[in-house]
């Protein structure tokens, strides 16, 4: 994910719907403790089975994202999650709750207006990729460090 810091030296990352977990890969490369997880058993596997061939160290789990999230994390990642209509709102619901801060990868589906519709406002970062904030009680983005 191209729009993911150089250094993440300490960040906690979920990769909510890893699959092949490339995002997941390229921040644990980057320096964070990143936690994978997956609705398929064998999305996760490979997940483990890529981290250990590429040397890295990562959490791997089988989580269904329409159930809540039990842990938080600094920065919430999710790529091509957003290919049936009802993972719209458990996505969006996952990953707000889950850190501050997320970015989102988009892959053309056509559900994603709703998507980015609900998250509103969302900043793009990169082509095909927007970070969303956790509302404050305001109903604002909180800003970055505050």
């Amino acid at each position: 994910m191209e729009a993911l810091p150089d250094a993440l030296d300490g960040v906690r990352v979920l990769e909510l719907g890893c699959g092949l977990g490339l995002p997941s890969l390229v921040a644990a490369a980057r320096g964070a403790d990143v936690t994978a997880v997956d609705w398929a058993e064998d999305a996760v596997e490979l997940m483990r089975r890529n981290a250990a061939r590429n040397g890295l160290a990562l959490v791997c789990e089988v989580h269904d994202w329409r159930q809540p999230t039990t842990s938080t994390f600094d920065l919430a990642i999710a790529a091509d999650v957003l290919y049936e209509h009802r993972n719209v709102e458990p996505v969006l619901a996952r990953l707000r709750e889950a850190a501050p801060e997320a970015l989102v990868g988009l892959a053309g589906r056509p559900y994603e207006a709703e998507f980015l519709r609900l998250a509103a406002p969302v900043e793009h970062v990169a082509e095909r990729v927007v970070r969303l904030r956790r509302p404050t009680r305001a109903g604002r983005p909180a800003r970055p460090g505050g």
